[in-house]
């Protein structure tokens, strides 16, 4: 006798049969959803049909709906993820209400595939297990072989707090992980009152006292937006300025313009020597999402100081650059590329690779010097005025963006909604 679950499980393989990506010669979507109903099985024997359909249904039909139609960043992935999440509810409630179950069971279903309530109602984490079971057995392999190595300490670090301590536990258990990586899984069973914030920023290795001083008052300044929780700066030219600050249930803001080996593997590294090994590392300020609307504004302001249209003015990006690494490059064109619609034109210089930033600068007419550092430092004293006169510039020449006094209060939102989503 056929009944409601095989129904809904019969519909569900035949929609993901149509999935024109193989793996191992099999549907790729087909062959995950047997996968997560493998794994249902073994870690929860006794579920009940809602569990096991959402298990079975959690990627149905999900090469429908392409990354590459949302932008690729964050927002754009957020974006894209929480469309999914709603697409896979709604062809799971249509499944279902074939199947005979009832509006109670494909409310649950629902709830279960938009995550409503994961780490508080059992179902949905039950079902969060199961599919970080799945990636960790099927796909973490491959994953890893394919992800920057600067990308994986913060995608380990969500895969194990998306699970319970049960499934932490059993997945130390039953999976040979090497050290580095049983080490997010262990770490992730500490307790986090998350009540502290720490704004980590380079330093300055032969003269580390200043630049202490200026990450602890902004701090402070940041600290103004963030009541109930304690923000502290450190700098890591600063002896033991990490360990003094930094704990493992507590967040760090890099104060970093790029995101690349040194936010994704040194500062992870520092932070284990510090003793704060569970420390969650956001993304650095250079990222942050409202840095774009910020730098049309500063350029606005210094617009209309020279009586310029905003339209009419060319941004001159002054930026670090790097021979070894591309991080400071790429963030600075996409900067670019966000800010290029508002602007007449807008042109990178960097100081350590081309096009460097004499050069850019040389001709430039209602131009103004926008810099994409953090604080002020070496570069932006003597390496940027230099440059600057060299190719004659006469636009104005703002600070670095990170002193600039809207920036407090928004590094306070980016704490405040990282601490949200991880508690």
């Amino acid at each position: 006798m056929t009944t409601r679950l095989d129904h809904a499980f019969t519909a569900i393989d035949a929609a993901n049969a149509h999935d024109p990506n193989l793996e191992d010669g099999q549907p790729a979507n087909l062959l995950y959803g047997q996968r997560m109903t493998a794994e249902q099985q073994r870690l929860f024997p006794q579920a009940d049909d809602v569990l096991r359909i959402a298990c079975r249904g959690q990627h149905v039909e999900r090469w429908t709906l392409p990354r590459r139609d949302y932008p690729m960043n964050r927002p754009g992935y957020l974006a894209w993820r929480q469309e999914q999440g709603r697409r896979h509810a709604e062809r799971i409630a249509g499944i279902m209400a074939d199947a005979g179950y009832d509006a109670d069971d494909i409310a649950a279903a629902r709830r279960m595939l938009t995550k409503q309530g994961i780490k508080r109602d059992p179902q949905v984490q039950a079902l969060e297990d199961v599919i970080c079971f799945t990636f960790i057995r099927w796909y973490l392999g491959d994953f890893t072989a394919e992800m920057p190595d600067d990308k994986l300490p913060r995608i380990l670090e969500k895969t194990a707090r998306k699970m319970s301590a049960e499934g932490r536990a059993r997945a130390l258990a039953e999976f040979d992980m090497p050290e580095a990586l049983a080490g997010y899984f262990l770490e992730a069973e500490q307790p986090r009152t998350l009540t502290r914030a720490v704004i980590v920023s380079h330093g300055q290795p032969g003269d580390p006292e200043p630049q202490q001083a200026a990450i602890e008052a902004l701090a402070a300044e940041v600290a103004r937006h963030c009541p109930g929780i304690e923000v502290l700066g450190a700098t890591l030219a600063a002896p033991d300025a990490l360990a003094r600050t930094c704990r493992s249930d507590c967040v760090v803001y890099p104060m970093f313009m790029a995101e690349g080996w040194f936010t994704g593997t040194e500062l992870p590294r520092r932070l284990s020597a510090a003793g704060a090994p569970g420390a969650h590392i956001m993304r650095p300020f250079g990222t942050d999402p409202n840095l774009p609307e910020l730098l049309v504004e500063k350029t606005r302001q210094a617009a209309e100081g020279r009586g310029w249209d905003l339209a009419s003015v060319t941004i001159l990006l002054a930026a670090h650059g790097s021979q070894r690494s591309q991080a400071s490059h790429d963030i600075t064109r996409a900067l670019a590329d966000r800010l290029a619609p508002q602007v007449a034109r807008v042109v990178p210089g960097f100081v350590e690779q081309e096009p460097f930033l004499a050069d850019a600068a040389k001709g430039l007419d209602r131009a103004v010097s926008l810099p994409l550092f953090a604080l002020r430092a070496e570069h932006v004293l003597d390496d940027l005025p230099h440059a600057l006169d060299a190719a004659g510039f006469t636009g104005p020449r703002l600070d670095p963006i990170g002193l600039a006094p809207e920036v407090p209060a928004m590094i306070a939102r980016s704490i405040l909604t990282e601490l949200a989503a991880l508690k």
